[in-house]
């Protein structure tokens, strides 16, 4: 390999594994770790190729990008990180013989699945770009409306924005590849006959971003009023300034939540009814990520900031009655991730030690005293953003372990990051394996060479 590169590393007596004698597991972020825009970064290749093309332990890869389906994201990073596969690594490993396994990528909406069993028969809005919709109904999201389709039907509600042909917008929703737009927002709304909620890029109704009711019957264009006429000659502010598609879903999202699931309905109105509040899901937290643009760019959290900061100002200071955000640092994923790891660990017929009782999750519904953490000596949880990948395998607890790579979002200064330390800190992703392993033979840090 060369020389040393610059690594950094918490002292390695503040952190010891719980089952030192289990094998490792390593958790990817895609954008920034393993690519950068529609870049694949050397180094991933480097990290993730092998001779015989099997890799050794239990890998999954954790993205708070979304807006396609699971199977969907597998392909691509088939593609991307040219993984060569056999027939006989259908069964563990991570791979089939068509290609990564599906069930080894988590993007910020899947562990939204949980909510289906509440959710499946109620009216949910999505929002977002690529086949949020697609990816709702697939997970059981039955009556899951597109914020597109809502606006539509009552286009006097959202003035600045102009509805395409069905077909066209179809197209156009399927020309948005790689990370598409994720701030799943969901709410769920009332039966309350008419439309009903919002949600941001392919969640359900309390995890993809803002989902809530439909429309009962079509209600949406009558209840809405007068009949809406196109912005007339002349620049339209909004979508010279390329917001049409925020602007439009921030709006609809607001009416949903202020009218009680009725977009067209006044908050007096919604309190004179009774309406249950709306809940709010938003899949994807990242204020910040990295593409090819030399500095970090704004996320889906900064849609959801102005959401909740639209409905503040509108509200005197409120804050929706249900909020929950899905993605990373919450604990959501990394619960989902020992679950795929240890699944994963056992079809590849790996030795695990049976961990002891009091070394479970740091936080979440398997948390507590006489919980039992995954059989892993370490989950290398291997990322380039501070604030998501750093403060979410923190607080994960051990056997977690955060890994900090400055290929992303993170670009010093220094080898670490001041407010989101992690425990090894290095360039990129190849190093950071290598030191994980490293940090897994010995459980203390010395200098790779």
């Amino acid at each position: 390999m060369g020389a040393a590169r610059s690594y950094a590393s918490v002292p390695a007596g503040s952190w010891s594994s719980p089952c030192p004698s289990g094998p490792p597991a390593f958790v990817f972020d895609i954008d920034g770790v393993l690519i950068r825009g529609k870049r694949v970064l050397p180094e991933a290749l480097d990290a993730l190729t092998t001779p015989d093309g099997r890799w050794r332990y239990p890998v999954v890869f954790m993205t708070n990008g979304g807006g396609v389906c699971e199977a969907r994201k597998a392909a691509q990073l088939t593609e991307w990180l040219r993984a060569p596969v056999t027939a006989d690594q259908a069964s563990g490993g991570g791979r089939t013989a068509q290609g990564l396994d599906p069930r080894v990528v988590i993007l910020s909406h899947t562990p939204m699945r949980d909510l289906v069993p509440e959710l499946a028969d109620v009216p949910v809005l999505v929002s977002g770009r690529g086949d949020v919709l697609q990816v709702a109904r697939s997970y059981g999201l039955r009556r899951a409306l597109h914020t597109r389709e809502l606006g539509a039907a009552m286009p006097a509600a959202t003035p600045f924005t102009k509805y395409p042909p069905a077909a066209a917008e179809k197209e156009n929703a399927r020309s948005q590849p790689g990370r598409t737009t994720t701030n799943t927002t969901v709410a769920a709304a009332a039966d309350t006959g008419a439309p009903a909620s919002s949600s941001s890029s392919a969640s359900t109704s309390s995890s993809s971003g803002a989902g809530g009711g439909e429309a009962r019957g079509s209600p949406a264009s009558s209840a809405n009023g007068a009949d809406s006429s196109a912005p007339g000659p002349g620049p339209d502010p909004v979508r010279d300034l390329g917001l049409g598609t925020e602007y439009r879903d921030a709006q609809l999202i607001i009416d949903v939540l202020t009218g009680g699931g009725v977009p067209a309905r006044s908050p007096a109105a919604a309190a004179v009814a009774g309406s249950p509040p709306v809940k709010l899901y938003f899949s994807n937290p990242d204020l910040l990520w990295a593409n090819e643009f030399p500095r970090p760019r704004f996320g889906q959290g900064a849609f959801a900031h102005m959401v909740l900061s639209l409905h503040s100002r509108l509200t005197g200071g409120g804050r929706p009655h249900h909020v929950t955000f899905f993605g990373k640092p919450n604990p959501q994923p990394y619960r989902l991730a020992e679950r795929l790891l240890l699944a994963q660990a056992l079809r590849m017929g790996l030795p695990l030690p049976e961990a002891p009782t009091g070394a479970g999750p740091a936080s979440g519904a398997d948390s507590g005293p006489t919980a039992r953490g995954p059989p892993f000596s370490g989950i290398y949880a291997i990322g380039d953003n501070p604030a998501a990948d750093v403060r979410g395998a923190n607080a994960a607890g051990a056997p977690w372990v955060s890994v900090l790579v400055r290929t992303g979002v993170f670009q010093g200064p220094g080898p670490n990051c001041d407010v989101d330390a992690a425990r090894i800190a290095v360039d990129d992703v190849a190093d950071a394996v290598g030191a994980a392993l490293h940090h897994t033979r010995s459980h203390r840090w010395h200098s790779m060479r």
